[in-house]
């Protein structure tokens, strides 16, 4: 009996150890077939992206394409836009109280590239169409100097894109250094003078601390009647 117990024993561990060997083996064999499909010339370790504009830090790996279908715009309306500038916003919507969308365009130099600092302003400019109700429009005016420049207020864009409601047309400016701000100008539609004075600005400010604050809001009893065709968004420090 005890002859039998042994021999059972030893039998167990053989066949144990032949079938770990077995498996073992192909496993190896299947690790040998999945390295055999990928490609030698495939770096396991991922390039580390350089910023341009800062050299030895890493840049964000974005996976993204560029639009490869543009906004088509009559030759009726891109005859207007000055040479060298393309439209960078397009805006539609009832902007003198007619019950007809018009077409507000936002033109900047061709290729901007307002996320670079460079020092030097990018000119903007505004273009308002009114609406024919035929699918047509008729210019009205052009301002380059409503709109706010690349560069122009601070470290980053300044623009922060515009609004459209009915009889109104609002311009966002945002600016941030050490000290931020955000403001919004809104031109409320005078149908005697078929014109948009600027009605309201409210402007946010606060430190980059955060330890000032203030909120204030401005009305044309303050700064007078103020058309949007000869706006100047930064009147100071026009030359």
């Amino acid at each position: 009996m005890a002859k039998t117990n042994a021999m059972n024993k030893l039998l167990t561990i053989f066949l144990f150890f032949l079938f770990s060997c077995g498996h073992e083996s192909m496993k190896q064999q299947q690790s040998a077939k999945i390295k055999d499909t990928i490609p030698k010339d495939i770096n396991p370790v991922p390039k580390v992206r350089l910023d341009s504009a800062y050299p030895g830090h890493e840049a964000f790996d974005w996976d993204w394409e560029r639009p490869t279908e543009k906004i088509k715009l009559s030759s009726s309306i891109t005859k207007y836009i000055k040479k060298g500038q393309e439209p960078i916003d397009t805006f539609s919507g009832d902007i003198n109280n007619d019950n007809i969308f018009d077409l507000i365009l936002v033109t900047g130099i061709i290729g901007e590239d307002s996320l670079r600092y460079s020092g030097i302003d990018l000119p903007r400019e505004l273009l308002v169409f009114a609406g024919q109700g035929n699918n047509s429009y008729k210019f009205l005016f052009k301002n380059p100097n409503a709109i706010p420049c690349a560069n122009c207020c601070g470290m980053s864009d300044p623009y922060g894109g515009m609004t459209i409601k009915k009889g109104q047309i609002i311009i966002n400016e945002y600016c941030a250094s050490n000290w931020k701000s955000i403001s919004e100008y809104r031109f409320r539609y005078n149908t005697k003078l078929a014109d948009w004075l600027l009605d309201t600005v409210i402007t946010e400010s606060f430190a980059f601390d955060h330890e000032y604050y203030t909120l204030d809001t401005t009305t044309q009893k303050d700064f007078g009647k103020k058309s949007i065709r000869r706006f100047i968004m930064y009147e100071d420090e026009e030359k």
